[in-house]
This record gives C-alpha cells, structure tokens and sequence, in this order.
C-alpha cells in the first residue's frame, strides 16, 4: 500500500471483524489509499468467496477424512490449487446452492 498511487478497494461481507476499531484505525493509517466496498446483508451471490468455499465443501472436501488441522489445511491447499488449474471453473458464475 505504501507505494499504491491509486486508491485500492476491497469489497467486503458483513463480518463484524470487518468494521473492528482496529480495521478502523489502519483504515486511518492508510490516508485514503485503501476504500471499502460492503455487500448487502445475506447476499452469498454476490460474494465470489462463497461460490469457492461451497465448491470445496461439496465437491472437493465432503468425502474426505479431515482428522486434524494440518490433514484440513493440507486439502484445501490442494483443493485450491485444482480450482486454480480448472479455468471454466474459475470463469464460471454459478454454484449450485443458488439455484436449489
């Protein structure tokens, strides 16, 4: 950020740790060179997160043995990455909890 000259925006969801005094403070810090767009309220369309971590869990990770927090970090690493290597995956806008 130190050396951005434009303004950076990120669009965020309603998470309370989205709007913490500290998120505020940094905010400050940052003299008007990062901006927050925030989605309306109940509204995982909107947000692309979702439309991942609803692949994960019910493409990738649901029939998996996830025992551990190193066996669950170590799968959505590799889950990610064949997220990442599927381009009309990435491309594509519809996930399947929307529609049922």
């Amino acid at each position: 950020m130190k050396y951005r000259r434009k303004k950076v925006f990120l669009i965020l969801d309603g998470h309370p740790a989205h709007e913490a005094k500290e998120v505020k403070e940094y905010l400050k810090l940052l003299n008007g060179k990062l901006g927050f767009y925030f989605l309306p309220g109940y509204s995982p369309d909107l947000n692309l997160n979702e439309f991942v971590w609803n692949h994960l869990k019910t493409n990738l990770l649901s029939e998996r043995f996830l025992d551990s927090k190193g066996t669950i970090l170590n799968n959505v690493r590799v889950c990610l990455e064949s997220i990442k290597a599927d381009v009309k995956l990435v491309r594509s806008k519809s996930v399947s909890y929307l529609y049922d």
